[in-house]
């Protein structure tokens, strides 16, 4: 038997992760596709959304969920920081035939010209950020919004930590994904490493990242008091994406974070 030989080769975010995770892995996959619509459904009925506003995807991936906002009749704009997610989120969409705009811009710093009727934040994309610059995140979220327009925001809070410890593989059609978790107490992130090895003995591993610091894990008191302190009301956090929302237990894979901007 012929002796398997190794490769490791390292991949920045740009260069391979982010299309890896956000296209490859959930592009063909019947199952992300019912979570996205699933997704896309609770946004819409639990913040009253109505055709012909307008929603800013913020952290918006390759558009999967942007498009069935735009095909519910909302007028659509996704900011994603990976400049090969918004390609691929603009060929999504030209695909499906529907409209909607898009742009390479990161949720620390972005503003809009025109404010939002609603900003949604997705697939736990909040909290990747320093401290302050999650604050700044949900400060320029507080701007770009309309007065009496709505937030819903995704995070992974420290209830559900024992959901994503690792290690542990996952078999995907290019390979074997490991994934090592960490855990930092002292300022409560959840981080980690992924390795992908492939079949011809290659192993990929993760160079730069956005997310290389891991993901800051909000409690609930910590998340509401966030929001409260920019200005935001009717601070709600819920557990799942089911009708009628479902409250949050420790168990629960999701913090969904609704909020309101004063008229």
């Amino acid at each position: 038997m012929k002796k398997q030989t190794f490769k490791r080769i390292e991949k920045t975010w740009d260069e391979f992760w982010a299309e890896f995770w956000r296209v490859r892995l959930v592009g063909g996959d019947e199952a992300s596709d019912f979570k996205s619509q699933q997704v896309v459904e609770y946004c819409w009925e639990a913040l009253g959304i109505k055709r012909g506003q307008r929603v800013l995807d913020l952290g918006c991936g390759a558009g999967y969920q942007a498009r069935y906002l735009a095909e519910r009749g909302a007028e659509v704009h996704g900011i994603d920081i990976t400049p090969v997610l918004i390609k691929h989120a603009q060929k999504h969409f030209k695909k499906h035939g529907v409209t909607g705009t898009f742009e390479v811009d990161d949720m620390r710093t972005f503003t809009v010209d025109k404010p939002f009727d609603y900003i949604l934040v997705l697939g736990m994309s909040f909290g990747f950020g320093t401290d302050e610059e999650n604050a700044e995140t949900i400060r320029r979220i507080y701007a770009a919004l309309k007065p009496g327009g709505k937030l819903l925001l995704t995070g992974q809070h420290p209830y559900g930590l024992s959901n994503h410890l690792g290690p542990e593989w996952l078999e995907c059609d290019e390979g074997l994904l490991l994934h090592r978790a960490e855990f930092d107490e002292e300022r409560c992130r959840l981080g980690g490493s992924w390795e992908l090895a492939c079949p011809d003995g290659t192993i990929i591993t993760e160079g730069e990242n956005p997310e290389k610091d891991g993901v800051r894990c909000y409690t609930v008191p910590e998340i509401r008091g966030l929001l409260m302190q920019t200005g935001f009301k009717k601070v709600e956090t819920h557990g799942a994406w089911y009708l009628p929302p479902q409250p949050l237990q420790w168990f629960s894979m999701e913090l969904i974070v609704t909020a309101v901007k004063p008229k």
